[in-house]
């Protein structure tokens, strides 16, 4: 097994205007000319969205931590927050084909090709964690297509 190298970090708070500067860290960080960019980017962008709109402050305090890991063959993303008394992150059963939101985890199933998951903390936060081929065979395009699709 790999060990993975971690590539940065960077700690956000919890507003909307936190999901562009993680972007930006996968841009600064990975650059846009590595392969797996668009499919990092769009699962950073998922995550950290989630994070920012579902997390309460607490114990563990208010802010987002997004962290990008690499080994030879994958790219993980992990976003840690405050966690939340209603519940941790899952793939919804059934949600609606013309739902504005509630599509984020699919996307991130379909980048990830179903490695992902959540490491609860109870009051100390979670984290929700994914792993993206370094070479992806599936384009973003193609996740987010797959991932409206009727489950």
């Amino acid at each position: 097994m790999q060990t993975a190298r971690k590539l940065g970090e960077i700690f956000l708070r919890r507003e909307p205007e936190s999901v562009s500067r993680a972007r930006a860290m996968v841009r600064e960080l990975l650059g846009p000319d590595h392969p797996a960019y668009e499919q990092v980017r769009l699962a950073v962008s998922e995550l950290t969205t989630n994070a920012v709109e579902h997390s309460t402050p607490g114990p563990a305090g208010d802010l987002v931590m997004v962290v990008l890991k690499v080994t030879d063959d994958l790219i993980y993303v992990e976003v840690t927050d405050p966690g939340s008394a209603s519940g941790g992150p899952c793939l919804r059963d059934d949600p609606p084909l013309d739902a504005e939101d509630g599509r984020g985890l699919f996307i991130v199933d379909e980048l990830s090709a179903g490695k992902w998951g959540v490491r609860d903390f109870g009051a100390g936060g979670r984290t929700v964690w994914c792993a993206i081929p370094a070479d992806p065979t599936v384009s973003v395009e193609e996740a987010v297509i797959l991932a409206a699709r009727p489950q």
